[in-house]
């Protein structure tokens, strides 16, 4: 893990224990001082010792430590709170072991044989779409978002023609940076 990624992940720790974060920030327009405002918040419970055992079990320990460590230090739930929506979730054991199983099931409905395998670790709340790893992808660039519009079987074809393969990491630090603003 990446001294980057380790302090990303400090940042979006005190963020969510606060729960709601107001940042403030003085900016100077027309000469006058104006204080700009936004509001963080978050709705994240954290993981039991015992459920990242399961969740590593049950993932086969296929996934990055990178992953494994952010549910150690951060935990489960919603993310970026706005208005209307999280900006995405990060599943619990049983989210996880119901939206895989939702997965498979999309799989099996396509009819075709799909070569690639799939571990959903949450949802990205903008448009409903899978968040995870493609854990048949060679190399460590194996985490996207995966968009609702493309059917499952297109899925890498898809993700290798945007070239929007990333780490996990990768990911998780540019949506501390941005605040929830980029995060697909």
């Amino acid at each position: 893990m990446t001294a980057e990624f380790i302090n990303a992940l400090s940042i979006l720790k005190e963020w969510v224990s606060k729960n709601k974060v107001i940042l403030e920030t003085k900016k100077w327009t027309n000469g006058e001082e104006m204080i700009e405002s936004e509001s963080l918040k978050f709705n994240v419970q954290p993981i039991s010792g015992k459920e990242l055992e399961e969740i590593k079990s049950y993932t086969q320990y296929l996934l990055p430590e990178s992953y494994y460590h952010f549910l150690s230090e951060i935990g489960s739930g919603q993310f970026f709170i706005g208005e209307y929506l999280p900006c995405f979730e990060i599943y619990n054991l049983a989210e996880l072991a119901e939206n895989n199983t939702n997965v498979q099931k999309e799989i099996e409905s396509v009819g075709e044989e799909v070569s690639a395998d799939f571990i959903m670790i949450g949802m990205h709340c903008s448009m409903g779409d899978w968040m995870g790893f493609c854990t048949t992808k060679n190399g460590k660039k194996n985490y996207d978002v995966f968009s609702h519009e493309y059917p499952i079987g297109e899925y890498v074809e898809i993700s290798d023609e945007l070239k929007s393969w990333r780490t996990f990491e990768e990911w998780l630090i540019k949506a501390v940076e941005t605040k929830g603003e980029e995060t697909l």
